[in-house]
């Protein structure tokens, strides 16, 4: 399970809680269990100290310490039931005390006499090294005539700790199964809830691959998940309203802005065409019509990227030979080549696309101009047409001066040219790329660029396979130039 997604966050959050409540749990079942068995024995040594002075301490003067010390062995054989009696008077005489005891091991001896220095009961734990703790009880006692005596009464605390072991186990046992056991079934349980949520997922990843206009099914839950769909279509809505005023606004200034051009054109044509016109004139207005010539090219170039924009509405895609295309393209590209003395091959096999010839023409030669253009004379370009993933690919790869890797984002971005690989003295406006991926989108298809300074660029398309296609072994045309 990765940890990165949202199930396996709530699922952790969710065992996480669970444990903290587990060990909050225990912690009090533990120490309140330990807190009833210890009063419990407190409550029973304070009963029996009470009972032994009032029912035998009290006759002691009358009928003698041997009298008491068999009463109080007939009633509560300390040596067999594991308990520790004692009996001391003011002046020091012991008066009773009960003998060793094996299960559980008291040591008589080993207690410590009481003091007289207090006229309050109290408790305290007595340590046997080798054998287990007590708890006693000092009780001091008074009798009719006037006589204190101190009852210490004590037991051992191994059963209460037998206990508290045998519950931290259980606990520390079953706590590790019931984490396991929620984090399994937290995972089961998550999947019902997000599985609309993987839904909506997977059709927003859809939505704008093949046409504008689609959205997200509404999920009739009534709850955070209906709201969502809703909230999302209303920002595709948004958004699509924005492109189409964006795509608009392209188009129409381009299409005001050619009348004009075209007009400013004739005009100056017409006054260069004077006999006795100045030289100086003769060259400014040259060159105002390169100008004007340069300007209705990007006019022409934003118009056909705003309606390619528009969807697949914009081209007509047929089913036809993209690798013979791409033998054709490369050998109408020869001449270029030929100047800069690139060696120039193409790898074509038979390959079934839907396409729009003329489009998919626009794009082979401008990617094969980019690479001639920004190739050193004595390099190499090489084109390869095949089938990759259900899908038509072409790779053009050149030994060219590359692109910086802080400008490869925008590279397809509108009139952005890199420093090292474009310029405005070579010609290019900036939108090139970008016509060439808005006719590949509007394809169905996509397109990417990798490139190193200094090594060159590799330009990968993908495009939709035609039905019914049966790739053919790959036909090798090589061109040395």
């Amino acid at each position: 399970m990765r940890l990165d997604t949202l199930r396996a966050r709530v699922v952790t959050w969710y065992v996480g809680l669970l444990a903290a409540a587990l060990v909050l749990f225990g912690a009090t079942l533990y120490f309140g269990v330990q807190g009833y068995l210890t009063k419990s024995l407190q409550d029973s040594l304070v009963g029996e100290a009470k009972a032994i002075g009032s029912t035998f301490l009290a006759f002691e003067e009358e009928k003698g310490k041997d009298w008491m010390a068999g009463e109080i062995t007939e009633a509560y054989a300390p040596e067999l039931s594991g308990r520790f009696i004692r009996i001391v008077r003011r002046d020091g005489l012991v008066l009773y005390q009960s003998g060793d005891t094996r299960d559980p091991v008291i040591l008589a001896s080993a207690v410590p006499r009481p003091t007289f220095n207090d006229n309050d009961s109290s408790f305290r734990a007595v340590l046997q090294p080798g054998s287990s703790d007590l708890l006693m009880l000092t009780f001091p006692f008074r009798s009719s005539s006037g006589t204190d005596y101190v009852i210490q009464t004590g037991s051992s605390l191994s059963p209460i700790q037998h206990v508290l072991s045998s519950l931290g186990s259980i606990v520390l046992l079953i706590t590790p199964l019931i984490l396991i056991a929620a984090a399994f079934g937290g995972q089961l349980l998550m999947k019902l809830p997000l599985r609309p949520l993987v839904a909506l997922s997977e059709r927003a990843e859809q939505i704008g691959m093949s046409k504008l206009g689609e959205r997200l099914p509404v999920l009739p839950t009534h709850d955070e998940m209906e709201r969502l769909s809703l909230s999302l279509n209303r920002m595709i809505d948004r958004l699509e309203d924005a492109l189409s005023l964006n795509r608009r606004f392209s188009a129409d200034v381009s299409h005001e802005l050619r009348t004009p051009l075209t007009i400013m054109r004739g005009e100056l044509e017409q006054v260069l065409s004077e006999h006795d016109l100045n030289p100086s004139v003769h060259d400014a207005v040259g060159s105002a019509l390169e100008e004007i010539g340069r300007m209705s090219k990007i006019v022409d170039s934003l118009l056909a990227i705003a309606r390619l924009d528009s969807g697949p509405d914009a081209i007509e895609p047929r089913a036809a030979d993209l690798g013979a295309l791409c033998s054709w393209v490369v050998e109408q590209m020869h001449p270029l080549a030929e100047e800069k003395h690139i060696d120039i091959r193409v790898h074509a096999t038979a390959l079934g696309a839907l396409i729009d010839t003329a489009r998919m023409k626009q794009v082979l030669v401008n990617v094969i101009d980019n690479a001639i253009k920004y190739t050193m004379p004595g390099g190499s370009i090489e084109l390869t047409a095949m089938t990759s993933d259900g899908m038509a690919v072409i790779e053009v790869v050149d030994s060219g001066i590359g692109i910086p890797a802080a400008d490869l984002p925008y590279v397809f971005d509108r009139f952005f040219r890199a420093d090292t690989a474009r310029s405005r003295g070579s010609g290019g406006a900036g939108l090139g790329l970008s016509i060439v991926k808005a006719i590949c989108h509007a394809h169905g298809g996509s397109i990417n660029l990798q490139s190193s300074e200094g090594i060159g660029t590799v330009v990968r398309i993908q495009l939709p396979l035609a039905d019914g296609f049966i790739e053919t072994p790959p036909v090798i045309e090589t061109s040395k130039i």
